[in-house]
């Protein structure tokens, strides 16, 4: 349907034009509420996430087998790569990036050069957390024209919560006599144009680096990407928040992890083991740095709420980007700014119920 009579639909009551637009999904951007359903990791239900109603999640949770890729080094851990697209085509794509463990020149008593395989990892230049960022939109966006880099800035935050975190390590390893092998963070966030086929967009890049100096490795670390058309970006920038805050984490799922990570290495798998503790232990308790965190993503975040689930009675964090937020037993959202707009008649449903903002 055409944009004059999405136009027409619009100007009827906000109740008519949101059951016109909802069911027979005229725009593909479901306005003026916007419904959020709770989905898992599709390959080992590591984590739930909020995802837009309709749009397709590709990939998740992934193994790298030691066997096949020359030793442990990336085997010690499972890895995520998950893409959350609008469409076929991800004009509109949120995506977490998998944590890639890359070994120094040096390592091995120089023996080993850029580009050659060390126990599994690539042997790579430390790279600090801007070059990173922009090397990975370059291997992401092979195809980009005119790419135009407007801000690439660190996250002292974000580098402040990763630190406090490792200093805990840092600590351990001394006591284990392992000094050298001390953990540093870098973090940054980058935000870029580009035009691919015949559509400007903009995209933003987050990515926080663990420098294990002593140990000749590095890697990247809660890697995140964002992307929309450029005039439409600042519209599903609050999509962004709402997913990248959204997610949960299975306990079970991560009590069978630790268990193979005990039964697939020794020594590196204990450093690996602490650091996964660590990475739990910074978003168990993120609330306390939040302020910072988001002070520092002021590029990509919007305001946030605290709520109060009427289900559930718990507190949950989420975007003040509406003036109505709905959730149903299940955990599905359903985002409003519309007066009156009740998802339970829209969708046919009796479940959802209006949170309150906490006090």
């Amino acid at each position: 349907m055409d944009e004059t009579k999405i136009s027409m639909i619009k100007k009827l009551t906000p109740f008519v034009s949101a059951l016109l637009i909802t069911f027979f999904n005229l725009s593909g951007e479901a306005y003026p509420g916007t419904s959020f359903k709770r989905m898992n990791e599709p390959h080992e239900k590591a984590f739930s996430i909020l995802v837009p109603s309709g749009w397709k999640l590709n990939g998740g949770i992934f193994r790298v087998d030691p066997n096949h890729v020359g030793g442990p080094l990336n085997s010690m851990e499972a890895k995520c790569d998950l893409s959350i697209k609008k469409d076929n085509a991800g004009s509109v794509e949120f995506r977490i990036h998998p944590d890639i463990t890359y070994a120094v020149p040096g390592i091995g008593g120089g023996f080993f050069p850029a580009g050659s395989n060390y126990q599994g990892a690539q042997v790579r230049p430390y790279e600090n957390a801007p070059e990173f960022v922009k090397g990975l939109f370059r291997s992401m966006r092979k195809n980009a024209k005119n790419p135009n880099f407007l801000t690439v800035k660190r996250l002292p935050g974000e580098i402040r919560s990763m630190n406090t975190g490792m200093a805990y390590m840092n600590t351990l390893l001394a006591q284990l006599g392992m000094a050298e092998m001390r953990f540093e963070a870098d973090a940054a966030a980058g935000v870029v144009d580009y035009t691919e086929g015949s559509t400007r967009y903009r995209e933003v890049i987050l990515s926080g680096i663990v420098n294990m100096r002593g140990a000749y490795s590095w890697k990247n670390t809660r890697t995140l990407s964002f992307r929309a058309p450029l005039d439409r970006f600042d519209a599903w920038k609050s999509a962004m928040d709402i997913m990248r805050n959204s997610i949960q984490f299975n306990t079970a799922w991560f009590v069978r992890e630790a268990q193979g990570q005990r039964e697939r290495a020794d020594i590196v798998r204990k450093t690996y083991e602490e650091i996964q503790r660590i990475d739990r232990e910074i978003v168990k308790n993120s609330n306390m740095t939040r302020s910072k965190i988001m002070n520092d993503n002021y590029l990509v975040l919007t305001g946030q709420e605290e709520y109060i689930n009427p289900h559930s009675g718990k507190k949950e964090l989420d975007t003040s980007a509406y003036k109505y937020r709905w959730v149903n037993p299940g955990g599905d959202v359903f985002y409003s700014d519309q007066d009156g707009e009740n998802p339970n008649l829209i969708m046919n449903q009796s479940g959802y119920k209006l949170t309150s903002v906490k006090k």
